[in-house]
């Protein structure tokens, strides 16, 4: 199964720590897995649950709970948008590999009580800065048809199309998109969108 990431539409300025002092971004400590579990429920029946088969749904929702999803967790170097002491987003970010000094952009979720506050935007801001830092100027994510518009104001371009998500009946279209410069953070000064899925092998 795909891990499944969420994103809203505001530019942060540049900032990849806030937006305007309403949040800061940190990582996810090993006392904070019950908070990731319930923004990335949250997100899931919210943004992507009516748009697939309930099914799919009761899938992703089971899998939540399993080691081996805190373990694709671990491995994503996750970090969390934090109003507070409430956790309203995560981003993680991880190695390729196979040799190339690719990035994979995934668990970029937020919470539905936080949308068009900019927490996507600067969630992937944070992952892209982290991945520069080490190295990659290269970055990849998988997401649905609903989810590129919001990659493609920050750079991405889509390089190749999946089969669908979930049942063949949801026809929910999924692209692999790319962006070469990490360090690039553009966005254009469009209204804030609705938080849309975006999904990560």
């Amino acid at each position: 199964m795909r891990t499944h990431v969420f994103a809203d539409g505001f530019d942060p300025g540049g900032d990849a720590d806030r937006a305007d002092g309403l949040f800061s971004v940190r990582r996810i400590g090993v006392d904070e897995w019950s908070a990731v579990r319930y923004v990335h429920a949250m997100s899931f029946r919210t943004f992507v649950a009516p748009r697939v088969t309930y099914a799919f749904t009761e899938q992703f929702m089971a899998r939540l709970n399993t080691p081996t999803r805190v373990d694709e967790l671990i491995r994503s170097d996750l970090s969390g948008a934090w109003i507070d002491q409430e956790l309203a987003g995560t981003v993680g970010w991880r190695p390729l590999g196979g040799g190339e000094r690719v990035a994979v952009i995934e668990d970029l979720y937020v919470s539905p009580l936080f949308a068009f506050m900019g927490i996507g935007a600067a969630l992937l801001s944070y992952a892209e800065n982290q991945a520069r830092h080490e190295g990659y100027n290269a970055l990849k994510a998988t997401v649905p048809l609903a989810s590129a518009s919001f990659l493609t104001r920050f750079g991405y371009e889509i390089s190749a199309q999946l089969p669908p998500l979930g049942e063949p009946s949801d026809d929910v279209p999924v692209f692999v998109m790319g962006k070469r410069d990490a360090g690039t953070m553009a966005a254009s000064d469009d209204a804030a969108e609705e938080p849309q899925p975006q999904f990560e092998h």
